[in-house]
Order: C-alpha cells, then sequence, then structure tokens
C-alpha cells in the first residue's frame, strides 16, 4: 500500500489505533506449526508493518525476520528492536523475498493483515520457494468492525468504507465516502474474507481455514482463538478510521474541505445519539489460513 509507505506517515499512530491478536491465537498457529515437528529456527513475517506480529514471534523462534515494502515501516522497526533480539527487518515484497532469505530456509511464514493486497499466485510461489519442506505458511485478518446491537450504526459505516456518495446522490459535487479511495481488487478481497483465493494444493497440503463473522455467529469468543473485540468509544474509534489508507487518499484530495473521520463520527453521534463518552462494543469478523509445503 503506497499511503504507508510515504515518509509522514505515522506509524506509532497506525500501531495504538489497530486491533492486535490475542494469545490464544499464537497458540493455534504454533500448534499446527508443531503437527508435523517443525523447527523453531527461522519465522518470516511478510507486510511486517508495524512490527507487533513480528516482535511477537521471537516469543517461539530462534530468529525472525520482517520484511515490507513500506521504508517507513521498516525504519520504525528498527528503531523499536532491542539490540539484544534476534530480529531483523528488511525492505521487501511477500512475492519476492530479499536476497538475505535463502531458498529452502524459512520454517514459518506469517502474513497478517496484508495478504489480500498481494499478487497470490506469487505469493504462493515465493513463500513455496523459500520455506522448508513441511514448514508452515500462515495468513490472517479481520474484516469490518460489527457494532454490536447497532444496525443504524452498521449501515453507516458500510456507507463510509465501501459506498459511493455520488452513486447514492447525483447532486454530491464530490465523493463524502471513502469506498471509492480504497486499492483494489484488495478491499474487496478483504470484504469477502478472500474467499475466492485457494490454496494452490500443487504447493501446499493440511490447509486450514476458520471463518469467523459475528453477524452469523454472534458475539461469541468460543467460535475462534482469532477473536477481536473492543469496548471504545468514538474518540478511540475516530483513531482507528484515522489509520486508515483510504482516509488518508481521501484527504489528499478533498481535505482542504474537511476532515472525513471526523464527519463519519459525527454522522454516528446524531444517529445514534451517542456523545464522546459513550462506551459500546464492536467484534471484528476474521479469519485464518494455515497451510503446510509439501
Amino acid at each position: 500500500m503506497s499511503t504507508y509507505s510515504e515518509s509522514n506517515f505515522n506509524t506509532t499512530h497506525y500501531n495504538l489505533a489497530r486491533p492486535s491478536y490475542p494469545d490464544e491465537f499464537y497458540n493455534t498457529l504454533i500448534e499446527y506449526h508443531d503437527s508435523t515437528n517443525s523447527a523453531h529456527e527461522l519465522a518470516l513475517d511478510i507486510g511486517c508493518g508495524s512490527g507487533f506480529v513480528a516482535f511477537k514471534l521471537i516469543d517461539f523462534f530462534e530468529k525472525v525476520i520482517g520484511t515490507d515494502i513500506s521504508s517507513t515501516m521498516v525504519s520504525q522497526c528498527r528503531k523499536t528492536a532491542k539490540p539484544n533480539e534476534n530480529i531483523q527487518f528488511l525492505v521487501g515484497s511477500a512475492e519476492q523475498a530479499p536476497p538475505e532469505i535463502k531458498e529452502n530456509s524459512v520454517d514459518l511464514i506469517t502474513g497478517a493483515e496484508c495478504c489480500h493486497w498481494v499478487d497470490h499466485e506469487k505469493f504462493f510461489k515465493e513463500s513455496f520457494r523459500i520455506l522448508k519442506p513441511g514448514g508452515t505458511l500462515a495468513y490472517w485478518f479481520y474484516k469490518d468492525p460489527i457494532f454490536i446491537g447497532h444496525d443504524k450504526a452498521n449501515e453507516i459505516y458500510t456507507n463510509y468504507t465501501y459506498n459511493s456518495s455520488m452513486e447514492m446522490n447525483k447532486d454530491d459535487t464530490f465523493e463524502r465516502y471513502m469506498g471509492p479511495y480504497y486499492q483494489q481488487p484488495g478491499h474487496d478481497y478483504l470484504r469477502t474474507l478472500m474467499k475466492e483465493i485457494e490454496v494452490p494444493t500443487k504447493y501446499y497440503k493440511n490447509v486450514v481455514r476458520h471463518e469467523y463473522d459475528p453477524v452469523h455467529h454472534g458475539a461469541d469468543s468460543t467460535k475462534t482463538t482469532l477473536y477481536i473485540s473492543k469496548k471504545i468509544t468514538l474518540p478511540a474509534f475516530l483513531d482507528y478510521v484515522k489509520s486508515w489508507s483510504a482516509y488518508h487518499t481521501w484527504m489528499k484530495e478533498h481535505g482542504s474541505k474537511y476532515d472525513i473521520a471526523e464527519a463519519f463520527v459525527n454522522e454516528l453521534k446524531e444517529a445514534m445519539n451517542w456523545d464522546d463518552t459513550f462506551e459500546f462494543e464492536v467484534v471484528w469478523a476474521t479469519v485464518y489460513t494455515f497451510a503446510k509445503k509439501k
């Protein structure tokens, strides 16, 4: 994502505003990884962003490498790393690992909240090349937060994140929603939890895909270990919206008019009669996919 590569992108704000992943999920990941007696020598986190998955993997692997196409993100991760941590951050893509990562050298590849953006054919092929035989490929992401018990809030959210105001209202002289400002087809893949993309069986076996959607399954933490929920206020939600790539793209084009994240939150305030102190629950739809190299 080009937005996250810009030199003035606030990586600290991004890290604080975004959801994190529960320890129970990492346990699920490691249990799957160990199911074929895989080694714990080297883990690679692609699309590492601000690095919180890569830093977590230090608990389980002797060495961890994080890669990202954004030199801004990589630079921040390098500053965050402690001198005694066996972790390295490199600029590189999911489709082409940096030359430091050799063929058949990686025990685990992870991709968190990034694999809907990649060229999937190249990604699967490159992961196969650098994984050890029997190594694990694991990728996961969350979709949209669901406002539990507040259908009108969910409707407003969908408008701002997926729809076009100019298509809905022919009198609009500029686009008032962020839907058209997301990179495609990645945003559509996110919306469908990447159902269209299958792990190629010519490269991988023992594929596990686990999907959770609070709309269909309810707000039930027993349905998945990748259960992400928060009780938040509108100021915290505002920070979350301001971490979106589409927000930054929209603001580049229309920011002189107003702040679209603030307009979004103000519409929620008016429609729901919420103030800045009201606390509401959101639960994210999630999916994880695990596979073993043949």
